[in-house]
């Protein structure tokens, strides 16, 4: 009788809810986004600026800061006011730290712990090492202070403003625009007239490097010196190209401008500028010497230096070093019949390499089809013949933009309302990466095991 009593009662079904996790990519984006926002904003405000503002045009410049690029539509030394520069510098600040790293200091300092997913994003920027952030913050932000401090003092003994206050202020933006590899800066020519001070140069190509090698490179460059400790493979993939690249630069630079636009300079003062050619133009947009006076082949070669780019981790953008190396390498192993990717004794994971060739693949596509669209919103359907120095200059703009650089042939300034916005778009993609965008809205989906039938196909 109970037990009929008991069974006749309908049995209760809970529904479990799965609980759902926070996307701390997408936090990033949004993160990014916001800061774009606010900076655009206050940006906005009268007292930022000197002169009358387009919101656009304050859009571009707080995208570009915070993107860390360097591009501008406008002279900011002279449009902005004091507060408006002000502004600007913590947006290239936050830019260049990132927006992981700010947000896992005050959750530091708050007292909390960030969560497993913000970790290993967070991690992802800076080590492929099972790290925690408090390690890594405790190496990455002294360093970036005490470079900055460097800088700093050498920009104020060599800058030229007789207010002391304002030099400071000129050389601290300056500091933070070169470590960070924005290429903002408070001159109307960029630093051009300081293209003969080889304590500038070299500063301003130390300060660029050292923002463009990586927090990771960085941290194991005294295990040179060490017998205990071993150096990454990462560490040296890195630090190998980046070397030739600055090193086959110059000298391509040197020989291809030394009658060109180097005719008018001492032998020293030529390799000075080779040096700074090679060191800056692959991830900054400062300007030692006139871009514009450099033959077409120095041109196209800094576009692919631009394309190349920084070291994972760092401030800079582009495919990054070691993305163009396991490609290399890649490659070379593929015509020696080895099946596997290896390199210094070590074997690179395929998961590794096949990240590489996706980050490549995309990149291209990006920088063709925004070219593409650029050439359509400023030249429309004009002739080439009316139109045929645009083609390049609209190339290395799209790079430029997508690596983060900043450098430019003159043409941000004449670009339209479209033209602008995509170039923002281009700058955001670059800064975060077109891997980490799609990412946050496309759900990876492990092999289910069933393929088609295989067909062959011509192919070379």
């Amino acid at each position: 009788m109970l037990l009929s009593s008991f069974s006749a009662q309908p049995l209760e079904t809970k529904v479990i809810k799965k609980r759902k996790h926070s996307n701390p990519i997408l936090f990033v984006i949004l993160g990014y986004f916001a800061f774009i926002l606010v900076g655009t904003l206050f940006l906005s405000l009268p007292f930022a600026q000197k002169e009358s503002i387009s919101f656009l045009d304050n859009f571009f410049i707080a995208t570009s800061a915070i993107c860390v690029t360097g591009l501008a539509t406008i002279d900011i030394g002279t449009m902005y006011s004091h507060a408006g520069h002000w502004i600007i510098l913590l947006l290239m600040q936050i830019g260049g730290l990132g927006i992981m790293t700010i947000s896992t200091t005050l959750i530091l300092l708050a007292g909390m712990r960030p969560g497993f997913s913000h970790q290993s994003v967070f991690l992802d920027q800076f080590s492929p090492e099972n790290l925690s952030p408090n390690k890594v913050l405790k190496a990455v932000l002294p360093f970036t202070f005490g470079i900055e401090a460097i800088g700093l003092l050498v920009y104020f003994t060599q800058f030229s403003e007789p207010d002391l206050y304002n030099r400071f202020f000129s050389a601290l933006f300056q500091t933070i625009s070169s470590f960070c590899n924005v290429g903002f800066t408070l001159y109307p020519n960029s630093l051009i007239q300081y293209g003969s001070n080889s304590l500038v140069v070299i500063t301003s190509a130390l300060l660029v490097l050292a923002g463009s090698f990586g927090f990771l490179a960085i941290t194991e460059l005294p295990y040179l010196f060490s017998s205990k400790k071993k150096i990454s493979l990462h560490t040296k993939l890195a630090m190998l190209v980046t070397g030739i690249l600055v090193v086959l630069s110059m000298i391509f630079f040197f020989a291809v401008e030394h009658s060109n636009s180097l005719s008018s300079l001492a032998f020293g003062d030529k390799l000075l500028a080779a040096f700074s050619f090679s060191s800056i133009s692959r991830t900054a947009g400062i300007n030692l010497s006139d871009f514009t006076t450099l033959s077409s082949a120095s041109l196209f070669l800094t576009i692919l230096l631009m394309f190349i780019g920084a070291n994972p981790g760092s401030c800079g953008g582009g495919i990054k070093t070691t993305t163009a190396a396991v490609i290399a390498i890649l490659g070379i192993n593929r015509l020696l019949g080895k099946e596997k990717t290896m390199v210094f004794g070590r074997t690179i994971p395929q998961e590794t390499v096949n990240k590489a060739i996706y980050i490549f693949i995309i990149g291209v596509i990006v920088i063709i089809f925004s070219s593409l669209l650029l050439l359509l919103t400023e030249s429309g359907s004009q002739p080439y013949a009316e139109t045929s120095s645009s083609f390049l200059k609209i190339l290395f703009e799209v790079s430029s933009a997508y690596a983060t650089c900043g450098l430019s042939l003159g043409i941000t300034s004449e670009l339209s309302s479209l033209g602008r916005l995509l170039i923002c778009f281009v700058m955001f993609v670059g800064r975060l990466g077109p891997l980490f965008l799609i990412s946050a809205v496309v759900s990876s989906e492990k092999d289910n095991g069933v393929w088609y039938s295989e067909e062959n196909i011509m192919v070379g």
